[in-house]
């Protein structure tokens, strides 16, 4: 977590599906389940992409949610994208 004592629960859950609903949006088909967030980050969720998405565009596409959302609302939201593997 960032540490800052004025974010609250549910501005935090307002950022992460806004997150979800613009991923959604480019990549229909990504699935997103949390992860552990990194001791600066205020949430982390991996963006699991089918073998024939372009796993670079996608990360290119979760970052600038990321960074619009820092802007305006000051919450850290790192997407860490992986390919989905076979049986998954």
């Amino acid at each position: 977590m960032s540490g800052t004592p004025y974010r609250t629960d549910q501005q935090l859950a307002f950022a992460v599906t806004r997150f979800i609903e613009e991923v959604h949006k480019q990549v229909p088909h990504a699935r997103l389940e949390p992860l552990t967030p990194y001791e600066d980050e205020d949430f982390t969720l991996a963006v699991i992409v089918p073998a024939e998405a372009d796993e670079e565009a996608v990360l290119d596409q979760c970052l600038a949610a990321s960074a619009t959302i820092e802007d305006e609302m000051a919450i850290y939201i790192l997407p860490r994208v992986r390919v989905e593997t076979q049986g998954a």
